[in-house]
């Protein structure tokens, strides 16, 4: 399995660095924080960290406190793909993307939800 997975970030990899994938948009890329995420249907606030990496070379982190996923990404139109490396793909709708903020809804186990991510302040300068 491990085998498989490294072959895929591999591929994806050459992948975009042939021009076979378009570069993601300028804006995603860098370290962004969670600032709100909320169950679309209640409003109600979910305590939980789910903080993104974006590198240019089209790899990804997320930190959710207690673990780390990482893979790669890419954007298409308003939807954001992440694969984690070994695991399959999955993707969120990009609801609002600016230089400073990252806004998407996401359907976990059923349920809508909406995560606001602020660009980290040593990105923005």
């Amino acid at each position: 399995m491990i085998k498989r997975s490294v072959f895929l970030f591999i591929l994806v990899s050459l992948l975009w660095a042939c021009g076979g994938m378009s570069d993601p948009p300028e804006e995603i890329l860098g370290q962004w924080k969670t600032h709100e995420w909320t169950i679309d249907q209640t409003g109600a606030r979910i305590s939980g960290k789910m903080d993104f990496t974006f590198d240019k070379d089209g790899g990804y982190q997320v930190d959710y406190g207690t673990q780390k996923e990482i893979g790669v990404f890419r954007v298409d139109g308003d939807r954001l793909y992440t694969t984690e490396n070994g695991q399959a793909r999955k993707y969120v709708k990009i609801k609002k993307l600016t230089k400073d903020s990252l806004i998407f809804g996401m359907n976990r186990a059923g349920r809508l939800e909406t995560v606001v991510l602020i660009k980290s302040k040593k990105e923005n300068g």
